[in-house]
């Protein structure tokens, strides 16, 4: 996604002379937010991973321990 916001600026910056810069500018302002959203949705992934291992773990644990309980 870096390489498209590196195009995305690249574009605005060429179009900036020939009276579209308005364009250019809404392309690199787009596929900013792109970027921000692809990040958020990552760190989000992430947070989620963690919280389901978490409550993996926990369950394993609980197991274990009903498990000696019972003997």
């Amino acid at each position: 996604m870096g390489i498209r916001l590196a195009l995305a600026i690249a574009a605005a910056t060429l179009l900036g002379g020939c009276g579209v810069a308005d364009s250019g500018s809404a392309v690199a302002t787009v596929a900013a937010a792109k970027q921000r959203e692809l990040e958020n949705a990552r760190a989000m992934q992430e947070r989620i991973q963690r919280e389901v291992d978490a409550s993996m773990q926990a369950r394993q644990q609980q197991l274990e321990r009903m498990e000696q309980a019972g003997r």
